[in-house]
């Protein structure tokens, strides 16, 4: 997969160092685009450039606003020396197609004071997509107050919608495949996460050379994997002398969960392999009542954990499992294959072998891949692993590298927060000493 871009690639589009991010999603989520926008806001602001974001009641994945967000239509807050406005939207627990325009459209109507008020003396709008809607209001607003536009994709829309069977409205389908191309049109330069997500936006825009790859980022400090004799996560969650097959982050269609607890199914004679999945979403609910139709004692369902038990997580399980719906080839490149390959983990990836996340972990040599639809194929992958008929210590070894030379904060947003810099004239050092602790973080989805 590419790198990142050079001071050379973006100097020339960059006119202002302050920036504006519009997304839907931001801190405090911590699962998925939010984590991921975050990340890139908080580098941002370290590297010495003002933002401003705005953004969405919290929400996501669990698609309820999160408590302490009632009782007004707007809210302004600080994430350190980011500005951060906050819109109301609707939002409903196991989201329908209804849900989802309600969502779009409450969102995109209230938002529209705060994407002005995080414009105003801004030179870069970053529209984060998805949302179509949001995105494309946003683009607008940023098109007549002459910003440039950066569109960061995140999720190819609506063809992962479409894809998933999330979206079958012909009507529907029609307007949304004409914001996304006139979001691909009307947009300065294009962001998204690897190769055939890359490929996948060239068909929808006349210029694909605006198209770069900006992967999703780690920071490997953080990451760095624990020994086992010293795990917290073990001690806390994996009893002596089980096989830990670790599942984490959001819980929703393009997770393929019915996958793990058929795999969970045919080793419930394996008394000592646990599955654990760990995180909230939109199929949580259903989730667990397949579980409890088969009565899988051997998968336990745990919310999401402390963020600084992430890396011994990551690390200290037996098996790490990314799984995806057949279809997900070049639509989508999970957050959180890349935070597991900086932590070391041992990546087990149930994914069609052409998909973005079958690549990397081909050409990393950071871990296993199987079938997406095959729960045979993935139990022998596992206890191939058990078995010790796998070099655990290599997979593991490679796909930290791997991230750490490839997904690197400092090496995926330097470039761009430079860029920023020598724009406007201040290529001087972070303003403060702790810039790369403030950037850190990392995401699951």
């Amino acid at each position: 997969m590419a790198g990142t871009l050079t001071n050379l690639q973006l100097r020339h589009f960059v006119i202002d160092a302050r920036v504006a991010i519009i997304t839907s999603n931001f801190s405090p989520e911590r699962t998925g685009i939010g984590q991921v926008t975050t990340e890139f806001a908080r580098f941002l602001s370290a590297e010495g450039i003002e933002v401003r974001v705005a953004t969405a009641f919290p929400y996501y994945p669990e698609w309820r606003i999160y408590p302490g967000y009632e009782g007004s239509l707007w809210r302004e807050e600080h994430l350190g020396d980011i500005r951060v406005l906050r819109a109301w939207h609707h939002a409903s627990v196991a989201p329908g197609a209804f849900s989802r325009i309600a969502h779009e459209l409450t969102l995109c109507l209230l938002s529209i004071p705060n994407i002005v008020r995080a414009l105003r003396g801004a030179g870069t709008a970053y529209i984060v997509s998805p949302d179509l809607s949001l995105a494309w209001v946003a683009s607008v607003i940023a098109g007549a107050m002459r910003k440039r536009r950066v569109l960061f994709v995140q999720d190819v829309m609506p063809d992962a919608a479409i894809e998933m069977g999330m979206l079958r409205n012909r009507t529907l389908i029609a307007i949304s495949r004409r914001i996304a191309r006139a979001l691909y049109a009307t947009s300065d330069e294009i962001y998204t996460l690897g190769n055939g997500m890359r490929r996948r936006i060239g068909v929808a825009t006349a210029a694909p050379d605006k198209i770069r790859i900006v992967p999703n980022t780690i920071d490997p400090s953080e990451l760095a994997p624990t020994p086992r004799e010293t795990n917290r996560f073990r001690k806390q969650f994996v009893a002596d002398g089980k096989f830990a097959v670790v599942h984490a982050g959001n819980m929703g269609e393009k997770q393929n969960l019915p996958l793990l607890l058929r795999a969970a199914g045919l080793l419930r004679d394996e008394t000592d392999i646990k599955f654990f999945v760990i995180g909230d979403g939109a199929v949580k609910d259903a989730f667990l009542r397949q579980k409890a139709e088969m009565a899988l004692d051997n998968v336990t369902h745990l919310g999401f954990l402390d963020r600084e038990l992430l890396p011994e997580m990551l690390s200290g399980a037996d098996v790490f499992l990314v799984s995806q719906v057949p279809k997900a080839v070049d639509i989508v490149v999970p957050s959180k294959l890349v935070t597991a390959m900086g932590a070391g983990a041992m990546i087990v990836a149930a994914c069609a072998p052409s998909s973005e996340t079958g690549e990397i972990v081909s050409v990393s040599g950071g871990g296993i891949t199987t079938s997406p639809e095959d729960e045979a194929e993935l139990v022998r992958g596992i206890l191939s692993i058990r078995e010790g008929k796998v070099d655990t210590a290599r997979c593991r070894r490679s796909a930290r590298d791997y991230a750490v030379k490839h997904f690197s904060r400092r090496e995926v947003y330097g470039p761009i927060a430079d860029s920023l810099r020598a724009a406007a004239g201040e290529m001087t050092a972070p303003r403060r000493a702790d810039a790369v602790s403030a950037s850190r973080g990392a995401a699951l989805d």
